[in-house]
């Protein structure tokens, strides 16, 4: 009877232990299937949560822990993330960093492994920088985006996966072609609400892209039960996250890990995930402590009528264009949408919005009107400002329709868009493909598919203007003192001189140019007549000094009418010499 008792004893110590041991791991791993909420899957009070130590003794880390334990976690997860390097001996024991209930800190499960371990190590040495970058982004955006998860019912700490995504940088965009500070590709951003068209991108708007990531987060939790599976899914689909917990039939992330069956990048996810999020919440703790972070700023949306220059905006508001443009990363180029008839922008709360209204009321009173915009492919032998006084429009009339935030550059087969003004008249249409991005809405290029001028057609081809005669009277040569805003393309519009020219005349490397800088204008001062053109086979030791001498031709003419960028010329090229006659 004594050895019954002590048998059925045994057994239910063991019942006991096995009750203990499913109890941690359903607290610990993703079995829960309840709706979205702030507090699922957190560890129990004063437990230090790793999948693979499941009780409170076990788990506590403490820097006694060798070196020799270390590399070997190391090494265990580097087997799945090749090409990091690992940890050495002497490497700091990141352990000690980590207090026994730092998890009480987070709204999100956490776990502290081999995996988490190696990427804490990764971000402050290898990607220091890039990890430091991410921090003095983060202040800007995490107060509004933790408000919008905290307004939907998520937890706040979902804001870190916006920080191993894009490094909350509004503008990143990636070779799978994702955009924004949440990475939305074209499909998924259209299935949660935001708009994608020549004009805007609503993935790179902060706010909405946050609301569209609350939405598409919550749907995943009510489909996985799991934040790290939900993660996972946000990553690489949740179809394929489906498909590796059917077949290796289990919801548990770290078990599915091990099989590799999930892309690389999506095995590392949430062990990034995590790591970021421990070192964003204590910063300095982990050595960023210098750190000059960008200071968050509160906006107003205020309503401004279509097709508005961001340039008048800016000014109207006493703001600097590119403020302007950080605020609003959603607006690609510089307008306003045409088709949207007082379109929302934001500007600081510190904008007297009154006065606002005045200044731009004002300032767009004498302005011509964008309604659209048409296409034109460049040819060979164009230039910008030759295209200019095709359509007669200026160079910041074309800046406006085209994504240019520095100068405008063409070359030949580039597709650049020419602006239609109001009261333009129109003769042909040009089919709209569908509201989905061309390649420069995707990825802010200057090439770009055929689209219709968006308030219904194109514009209609300019006539070609009358040919004048040139004066027969020889022209002084003069000067031109350049202007703060001024380019070289403005300067060769304002009189008539190729840029190609002008560059050749003084020298210039580039078409850069800066306020005071005196440039020498050559002017078209041959007298009219007939010209005739021959080939010039270039010969060994010949230049384009000594070519032009032989034919009385100046250089810049020779490079104009060749298409060089530079004086080099080689053997066998074959040279066009422009010659007046009479």
């Amino acid at each position: 009877m004594f050895l019954a008792y002590n048998y059925n004893r045994g057994s239910m110590r063991k019942v006991a232990v096995l009750f203990l041991f499913f109890f941690f791991l359903v607290v610990n791993g993703c079995t829960t299937t309840k709706s979205v909420g702030v507090t699922e899957n957190l560890p129990q009070d004063g437990q230090l949560v790793s999948p693979t130590n499941t009780t409170p003794d076990s788990a506590k880390i403490k820097k006694s822990n060798s070196a020799k334990k270390t590399t070997k976690l190391a090494k265990k997860w580097n087997s799945n993330a090749e090409g990091i390097t690992q940890f050495s001996e002497d490497d700091d024991d990141i352990s000690s960093l980590i207090d026994r209930d730092y998890y009480k800190d987070f709204d999100i499960p956490i776990v502290f492994n081999d995996a988490v371990k190696y990427f804490i190590q990764y971000f402050t040495t290898e990607k220091r920088k890039t990890f430091g970058n991410w921090l003095k982004r983060s202040r800007y955006y995490i107060p509004i985006m933790k408000e919008i998860l905290k307004e939907q019912g998520l937890p706040e700490d979902l804001v870190y996966l916006a920080m191993i995504e894009s490094g909350f940088n509004p503008k990143a965009y990636s070779s799978a072609k994702a955009s924004g500070p949440w990475q939305f590709i074209y499909e998924t951003g259209g299935r949660y609400g935001l708009k994608v068209n020549y004009w805007i991108d609503e993935r790179r708007d902060p706010e909405k892209s946050t609301v569209a990531a609350t939405k598409y987060l919550r749907d995943l939790f009510n489909q996985f039960g799991c934040w790290y599976l939900a993660a996972a899914g946000y990553n690489s689909g949740e179809k394929r996250v489906e498909r590796a917990m059917e077949k290796h039939n289990t919801n548990d992330f770290w078990e599915i890990v091990k099989y590799n069956t999930l892309p690389r990048e999506t095995r590392e996810y949430i062990p990034k995930l995590i790591a970021a999020a421990i070192i964003a919440k204590d910063p300095e703790k982990f050595g960023f402590g210098a750190i000059t972070y960008d200071q968050p700023v509160r906006f107003a949306q205020v309503k401004v009528p279509s097709g508005s220059p961001l340039t008048a905006i800016a000014k109207s508001a006493s703001l600097d264009i590119s403020t302007l443009r950080s605020i609003n990363p959603e607006i690609l180029h510089g307008i306003t949408p045409p088709d949207i008839d007082y379109y929302e922008v934001k500007l600081p709360l510190t904008v007297d919005r009154n006065e606002f209204n005045r200044n731009l009321e004002a300032a767009l009173s004498s302005d011509k009107k964008i309604t659209g915009y048409s296409t034109y492919k460049v040819k060979k032998g164009d230039t910008l400002a030759r295209i200019l006084k095709k359509f007669k429009m200026s160079y910041e009339d074309m800046q406006l329709v085209n994504y240019a935030e520095g100068d405008m550059k063409i070359k030949p087969g580039m597709v650049v868009s020419i602006p239609r003004f109001n009261g333009q008249p129109v003769k042909e249409t040009i089919a709209q493909k569908s509201e989905r991005p061309s390649k420069q809405t995707e990825k802010q290029a200057t090439a770009q598919k055929h689209v219709k001028v968006v308030n219904q057609t194109s514009i209609e081809k300019p006539e070609k203007p009358e040919k004048q005669d040139k004066p027969d009277k020889l022209e002084v040569k003069t000067y031109h003192v350049v202007k703060k805003g001024e380019t070289l393309s403005s300067i060769s519009t304002k009189y008539g001189i190729g840029i190609s020219n002008l560059r050749a005349t003084n020298n210039l490397k580039n078409d850069k140019v800066y306020p005071d800088m005196k440039l020498k204008l050559v002017s078209y001062s041959h007298k009219k007549g007939k010209t005739s053109v021959k080939i010039h086979v270039v010969k060994r030791g010949e230049t384009l000094s000594s070519i032009s001498t032989k034919y009385g031709v100046n250089i810049s003419s020779l490079r104009t009418a060749n298409n060089l960028k530079s004086d080099k010329v080689y053997p066998r090229m074959k040279l066009k010499i422009v010659e007046s006659k009479g």
